[in-house]
């Protein structure tokens, strides 16, 4: 989508080039992967422009919240083929290193200070999988599948999916997943906590999501998100800790002097 003078939300073109960004509503930003002639593959192309987009936006204080997803009703296909049969004819340190580089845009993609919401329609294969574990919050809709699909190729997984998919849903149920290499359908996501909802459209559910993330205070909202990362790699008693040092700044805030008052007349809850 593209705001227009008037500021309303209009679609934007498809590109069939790769990777568009959309910008439905103050504060929000969509990536689309849109490769529809290839059921949005991966390619380098499309990693390092991804890459380019989530470095901006890391930077970018109007950035609020962010949603991944697919056109067309694909939300990836996984690793182009082409880029695979090029690879293997690469030697063998030169492929890792590659590899590594280009994978950094999962890495990338987790750090991402705001919010991000994948809105899965369709196939989540390979590496395609990976990005929407990325992210903090998956929507999917009836069609939606996650599909492990490296070990039917003789492949592991890759683009964080060993590091994911554990961190998720423990170590037995990732690997048991991993070496199935069967899609995960909509109805087993929800009930494994793979996907957060299931949605008609799922776009538009994590649009609304979004907007909401977007219309809440800003630092707050960051600082929420570091606070549960940093809370998830110590105890109790260090959570505590941090929650301390942090609502402690928090109050001592602009965000909290401004709203603090009206919350606390009002009460009024969206």
């Amino acid at each position: 989508m593209a705001v227009t003078d008037t500021g309303i939300a209009t679609p934007s073109a498809p590109t069939d080039d790769g990777l568009r960004v959309e910008q439905p509503a103050e504060g929000v930003r969509i990536l689309v992967l849109d490769r529809r002639k290839r059921r949005n593959a991966l390619d380098l192309e499309v990693l390092t422009r991804l890459a380019d987009e989530l470095a901006l936006m890391s930077a970018d204080s109007a950035v609020r919240a962010v949603i991944l997803t697919g056109a067309d009703g694909a939300f990836s296909s996984g690793a182009d083929f082409a880029v695979l049969e090029h690879l293997s004819r690469r030697p063998e340190a030169e492929v890792a290193e590659l590899l590594a580089q280009q994978m950094r845009v999962v890495d990338m993609l987790w750090a991402l200070p705001h919010p991000t919401i994948a809105a899965i329609d369709g196939s989540a294969v390979g590496g395609g999988m990976s990005l929407a574990l990325a992210c903090d919050i998956r929507v999917g809709s009836a069609t939606m599948a996650l599909f492990p699909s490296f070990i039917r190729m003789g492949l592991l997984p890759d683009m964080g999916a060993s590091w994911l998919l554990p961190r998720l849903i423990g170590e037995g149920a990732a690997l048991e997943i991993l070496l199935a290499g069967r899609p995960i359908d909509a109805e087993r996501a929800l009930r494994t906590g793979l996907v957060h909802q299931l949605s008609d459209d799922a776009l538009a559910t994590a649009l609304d999501l979004a907007t909401r993330f977007a219309a809440r205070p800003a630092a707050a909202v960051v600082a929420t998100k570091r606070l549960l990362r940093r809370a998830a790699d110590g105890n109790l008693g260090q959570a505590v800790d941090l929650e301390a040092a942090a609502q402690a700044t928090a109050i001592h805030g602009s965000e909290f002097a401004d709203t603090f008052a009206t919350w606390r007349a009002t009460r009024i809850a969206d």
